[in-house]
């Protein structure tokens, strides 16, 4: 692994108590982090929920509203921080119990010894849909037509070491490039447009409302990489603290069940997504309106995790082959 991979795993550990913001009492708008799972009051079992900021968010924060982690017995308090490599620590800790995050946190994790599996499926992005998903764009007049001319160029991408930096890099060799030719650096998504408008990066990985307004600006879609590459099914996952799923299988069985009622719901209520957008990402109604919403699904593909496994081995994101019978939860 490269030295900057290690610097920037190392980072975010050492940032994780500057990173996470809490979320007290189911809502992402405040409140600080809940030790591991105990029972309140009335009953219900406390978890926290890790998430990164992105419209997805709206999703866990819609099934705590409606009660469908309360029917389950869950009192969910929902944890935000800039990725979700930022809340490893915490899950591995047992400090939250599940959180949002692509494969390939989990993977990463588990080839470094912590104590993480993925439970459940997340986002399955439209094959014909861009901005249902991240994807990497270029401002106005870029001379950047395709993956092939990132070489020598700086990209942005939303952590180091992520899905974002293997797919990009897949898209770039397809392409007949050289992806160690690429410098990378983190920025979050919604800091995307105005770093190309003012020539800190060539290319970003971002995601909607953040797609429309580089478009908007005249900027452009340089790359649809996570379907490109085979991703997209399980772009993103639930992932859980190994020993929490392991000592507690029946009630992580029920917060999966808690996430397919919601994830019905999501996908039958896109207003109603929306509507919580505003706050949550602090962006215009108008923007809210307009997202652009993936499926949402608890199916795990394990032929795509598999794929995520071998390209992290080939760009070096882990050192030894992931075993991913052990990174998978069985119930």
């Amino acid at each position: 692994m490269s030295s900057a991979r290690k610097l920037a795993i190392t980072g975010v550990t050492a940032a994780l108590a500057l990173g996470l913001v809490g979320c007290a009492g189911g809502s992402v708008d405040g409140g600080a982090a809940a030790p591991a799972a105990e029972m309140t009051a009335g009953g219900l079992t406390s978890i926290s929920i890790g998430v990164f900021t992105s419209p997805s968010v709206a999703v866990i924060q819609a099934g705590e509203d409606e009660g469908f982690f309360e029917d389950h017995g869950f009192d969910v308090e929902i944890i935000q921080a800039a990725s979700s490599a930022a809340q490893l620590p915490a899950l591995d800790s047992g400090k939250i119990q599940f959180m949002l995050a692509s494969p390939v946190s989990p993977i990463l994790a588990n080839t470094q010894g912590l104590d993480v599996q993925i439970i459940a499926g997340y986002a399955q992005n439209d094959p014909a849909t861009v901005n249902d998903s991240t994807a990497l764009v270029v401002g106005a007049g870029s001379a950047v037509k395709s993956p092939k001319d990132l070489e020598g160029k700086t990209v942005s991408i939303n952590a180091l070491g992520s899905i974002g930096e293997i797919g990009i890099n897949a898209a770039v060799e397809a392409d007949g490039g050289d992806p160690s030719k690429v410098t990378y650096i983190q920025l979050a998504l919604g800091d995307v447009p105005a770093a190309l408008e003012s020539g800190q990066i060539d290319a970003g990985m971002t995601g909607a409302p953040w797609i429309g307004q580089v478009e908007a600006a005249g900027g452009s879609v340089l790359s649809d990489f996570i379907q490109e590459d085979g991703l997209g099914r399980n772009e993103l996952v639930i992932a859980g603290n190994g020993t929490f799923a392991k000592e507690h299988a029946d009630q992580t069985a029920e917060f999966v069940a808690a996430l397919e009622e919601t994830y019905e719901y999501a996908n039958a209520n896109h207003d109603a997504l929306a509507a919580l957008l505003p706050s949550i990402l602090n962006i215009p109604e108008k923007a809210a309106e307009a997202q652009v919403w993936t499926t949402y699904s608890s199916e795990l593909d394990p032929a795509v995790l598999d794929t995520f496994a071998e390209l992290m081995t080939r760009y070096e994101i882990v050192s030894t082959e992931p075993d991913m019978d052990a990174v998978i939860w069985k119930h």
